[in-house]
């Protein structure tokens, strides 16, 4: 195989999905994160102002669409990223209104943790008891960025408490990774699953609590603990390629590729944060390459699971019943994250 350039990868995969989908779901708000992080990782104003073009309507308030967190309206994580980094200063008063609003009137669980705050009370058919780690992703980077762009301490301490609590609630001590829901099925009932996005989402949410909380936050050693023994125990499970499939325990299953994106963002951010050891490297390396077979000339990319949220009874059986699907809207965010930001985070210029 002839050398490819990572930044060139992650960049087909943001132009197809603007080809093929819209920006008004969650993983339009997951790429523009994830086109956000890679612009500031190369310092690249093209990139910036490529996505800070597709983030602008949202702050505008020119982007409506029905979402379970309305922080997305704003354009979620990868606004409030760049305004953390100055570079989208327009986006600081309506991330400041839904941060707000996320603080003050999103449902939660008998932990606290955040459920669905899709409708407000008293109208709401909802259990706030079914949580998912999805929910990591959606509430955490927001409300770190935020917090930190704006000075809301508290904005920080509940992006950490949030993922600290799913984290807690969804993992299996047996293996160290994770379920993805609870409570669906009945009644504090676990998924038994170790579905490979489900940990993805949980580790985006880690790899950016250890990448921006400040080297003196006292929230910042547990951080790098949850983010650490996540990491260890997504290698003991990679597979030959250097991915990992739907059920990752299962190496049977099929290789799953948006889950294996977000994972390999985080090891490489934790390589290049020195929270795991360098020869780490060599297994984002190995699962970069083996990537690229699922990733076509055009950023077309394959073997993404569909949508996914406890199917059926939430067993591992029904989390295999979930198909990959050829361009699925979740897959490309995370090509951009491990191709885009990660390789750039480690060096990688070529592969």
């Amino acid at each position: 195989m002839s050398a490819v350039s990572p930044p060139i990868i992650a960049q087909r995969a943001f132009d197809r999905f603007v080809a093929l989908h819209p920006f008004n779901y969650y993983t339009g708000i997951l790429t523009l994160q994830a086109q956000a992080h890679f612009g500031v990782a190369r310092n690249d104003p093209k990139v910036i102002a490529q996505v800070k073009s597709h983030l602008l309507p949202f702050v505008r308030g020119e982007v409506q669409f029905k979402c379970n967190f309305q922080n997305y309206l704003c354009g979620g994580n990868g606004a409030a990223l760049l305004l953390q980094r100055g570079l989208l200063p327009e986006a600081a008063e309506p991330v400041r209104f839904y941060a707000e609003e996320l603080m003050r009137d999103a449902p939660r669980s008998r932990e606290g943790i955040i459920s669905n705050p899709l409708l407000p009370e008293p109208n709401r058919n909802w259990n706030r008891e079914q949580i998912w780690i999805d929910v990591a992703f959606a509430v955490t980077p927001f409300l770190l960025y935020a917090g930190l762009a704006l000075r809301e301490s508290a904005w920080v301490e509940e992006a950490f408490q949030q993922t600290r609590k799913m984290y807690d609630v969804f993992l299996n001590p047996e293996n160290g990774l994770l379920h993805q829901c609870r409570g669906f099925t009945a009644p504090g009932k676990l998924t038994e699953d170790h579905w490979s996005r489900g940990n993805g989402w949980g580790m985006i949410a880690l790899t950016e609590l250890i990448d921006a909380l400040p080297a003196d936050h006292p929230r910042r050693p547990a951080a790098e603990k949850m983010h650490r023994d996540l990491s260890l125990a997504c290698l003991r499970h990679q597979g030959a390629e250097g991915l990992w499939f739907q059920e990752m325990t299962l190496p049977t299953s099929y290789v799953e590729t948006s889950g294996s994106g977000l994972i390999l963002h985080g090891l490489a951010i934790g390589v290049a944060r020195g929270l795991l050891p360098p020869e780490d490297r060599a297994n984002v390396e190995r699962g970069l390459r083996g990537y690229l077979r699922y990733i076509e000339p055009d950023g077309s990319i394959q073997n993404t699971c569909q949508d996914c949220r406890s199917p059926g009874d939430g067993t591992i059986a029904a989390y295999l019943q979930r198909k990959p699907i050829h361009n699925d809207r979740h897959g490309f965010g995370p090509v951009i994250l491990a191709f885009g930001a990660g390789a750039t985070r480690l060096g990688l210029e070529t592969l």
